[in-house]
């Protein structure tokens, strides 16, 4: 059979999008389609933590998030009820600092980046169906662009549509990890917050915290439990200033020093999962595969992790297709002893069920994930270079 291409990737942000660039630096032939113009914003915690920023640096990209803007971040402060540890961000593995674009910057450089390297990529396409083969191998889409429909083959086609991904439906791809949303979190923009590093707040019964980034506006952002969603339907403002206050008075000030200039933004809550991640002539990368609450603030970061894993795989796959199985399934296992932790530690804290003790012993948890992540992706074959413009 002959296919129009090697690759088609649905979904385009932070893990479609760098999932198509390194398949086409590779050689590939890569068509990219998103149900949205990009770049635009989306909901997002922002955060870059030091895996993510590696990437970046691993890319070749790393230098287009400070040229865009985002300011760099070299100091952190945790908040565990009254106690509050401030730190700076430590040299490892070539990083120190870190960065906390605003999702359409991100976005756009990673989609910029994949056209770069010669991937096609078709805005506003919804990805219809799945082509399959009498064998029940996916061989490619069947996509729609305004009024029309076309059908699009491939060896693979890669399912990066986030949480709610019609790919892995489709597929019916297997869940293996679960767990209900338990998490409400909204965020609004504010200019005039006097703080220059990240600042994660836990506190009994609320999480919040300030991240810095574009155009000199801070991310401030509030969750708590599901259950007490109402109160913010009925009053934003006001819920949202009483969370902040319940997190901690100084917080409180250092966000009413400046002014809103935003609507709030967020979500009721989030499932988490991990699911299966392939299968013949398909796979999963970024939300649509593994997603966790996001009180880790290190969903960008895993994309972009899960990213290059991903691409790694499909690669020897295209190129050894009697090895595509075991090529599949590893990416899969090392996805999940990566993912195992940060899955666990982010539920229990998007459940609130904590003190601030054990607030603390979790994020510590955190910490030493990222750590094995930073470790593993420093020990990676170095990648082909971006195409000299």
């Amino acid at each position: 059979m002959s296919f129009e291409y090697d690759v088609v990737v649905v979904g385009a942000r932070v893990a479609g999008a760098p999932t198509a660039m390194l398949l086409s630096r590779m050689g590939h032939r890569v068509l990219m389609v998103d149900r949205v113009a990009l770049p635009s914003d989306t909901v997002s915690t922002h955060a870059l933590l030091r895996s993510g920023v590696l990437q970046m640096e691993r890319w070749g990209l790393r230098h287009s998030v400070p040229e865009s803007g985002a300011p760099p971040i070299r100091n952190i402060t945790l908040g565990f009820g009254e106690e509050r540890i401030g730190f700076e961000v430590r040299l490892e593995h070539g990083i120190g600092e870190l960065y906390a674009p605003r999702r359409h910057v991100l976005d756009g450089i990673l989609l910029d980046a994949a056209v770069e390297s010669g991937a096609e990529f078709l805005p506003e396409t919804r990805m219809v169906d799945l082509l399959r083969a009498d064998d029940g191998r996916v061989t490619g889409v069947e996509i729609e662009t305004g009024n029309s429909r076309s059908q699009v083959s491939a060896k693979m086609v890669i399912g990066a549509d986030g949480v709610w991904s019609r790919v892995a439906k489709l597929t019916g791809s297997s869940t293996l990890r679960h767990h209900d949303p338990t998490n409400a979190v909204h965020y609004a923009y504010f200019e005039g917050v006097d703080f220059e590093g990240f600042w994660f707040q836990f506190t009994p019964g609320v999480n919040a915290g300030i991240i810095p980034t574009n155009d000199g506006l801070a991310c401030v952002f509030a969750g708590r439990p599901q259950r007490l969603m109402p109160a913010f339907s009925s009053d934003p403002e006001g819920e949202f200033l009483r969370l902040l206050r319940q997190a901690g008075m100084d917080l409180l000030d250092r966000v009413s020093a400046g002014s809103r200039v935003t609507p709030f933004r967020g979500t009721p809550g989030l499932p988490g999962f991990i699911r299966q991640a392939h299968g013949p002539g398909w796979a999963l990368v970024g939300d649509a595969g593994y997603t966790k609450d996001p009180i880790s603030a290190h969903g960008i970061s895993d994309a972009l992790r899960d990213a290059e894993l991903c691409a790694t795989a499909v690669d020897r796959a295209l190129r050894l297709p009697a090895e595509e199985k075991e090529a599949m399934t590893d990416f899969q296992m090392v996805r999940d002893r990566l993912s195992s932790a940060m899955f666990t530690e982010s539920q229990a804290l998007a459940g609130f069920d904590w003190g601030p003790a054990e607030a603390s012993q979790r994020m510590r948890a955190i910490s030493d994930a990222v750590k094995e992540e930073c470790a593993l992706l420093s020990g990676l074959p170095v990648l082909p270079a971006p195409a000299m413009v």
